[in-house]
């Protein structure tokens, strides 16, 4: 079964887990993202850039517990000498905690996987952070900050990272039952010297999300 497979499995069956109950709302979503990746090797930097279409769904099961689960894909295109176009496709299922207002705790697992025409190469992380929000509008507008570590990152034909943080700030609009938000979120992945050279990943995305809330 492949990565997709497993993260949509997981993400139905914890939706079907929930008791109906105990949900206090249910948001589809759709997401539009525009995502730059660079490689840096020896001294050489590698970009590509594209966008990426997804869709996903919150279960928002009382004020301190959600779930959220999405899948997107696209193309990225090669914008530097030697780099190589490839199909991107990923999922991500979240537990976040809100034990106040004003912040929240995110766990989760991220599956990516990114394809050319000579390999696929699959990345698996186990993540987790903390996002900080205020009320620029009450119950309307609010800005957040994010922060993120992924202790574990498995990536097929690479040594782990070192390192892989990520951090992000956008701002979250609420009008009766539709939720909108604009995010942009850098990530950055150090890898060990392999040959003498670092390697280095950065990922950088700006997100635009639109959901509904239905229950």
């Amino acid at each position: 079964m492949t990565p997709r497979r497993c993260l949509t499995g997981a993400i139905v069956a914890a939706l079907l887990a929930s008791p109906a109950a105990a949900q206090r709302s249910v948001v589809p979503f759709a997401t539009g993202a525009i995502v730059e990746q660079r490689v840096r090797l020896a001294g050489e930097v590698e970009r590509v850039g594209g966008m990426l279409l997804g869709a996903g769904v919150t279960v928002v099961m009382n004020d301190w517990l959600s779930l959220s689960g999405k899948l997107a894909s696209g193309t990225l295109s090669a914008r530097t000498t030697g780099a190589e176009s490839r199909s991107l496709a990923e999922g991500a299922v979240t537990v976040i905690l809100v034990p106040d207002h004003w912040i929240a705790l995110d766990a989760g697992t991220v599956v990516r996987t990114m394809q050319t025409s000579l390999a696929t190469q699959r990345w698996i992380e186990l993540r987790t952070g903390a996002e900080l929000g205020l009320d620029i509008i009450d119950d309307v507008l609010r800005g957040t900050v994010h922060l993120s570590i992924a202790p574990s990152v498995s990536v097929s034909g690479h040594r782990s990272p070192d390192l892989a943080l990520g951090a992000g700030t956008g701002l979250e609009y609420s009008a009766g039952r539709l939720r909108a938000s604009l995010g942009y979120a850098l990530e950055r992945y150090d890898f060990p010297s392999e040959g003498g050279s670092a390697r280095l990943e950065q990922r950088s995305v700006l997100t635009a999300r639109v959901g509904w809330r239905v229950r």
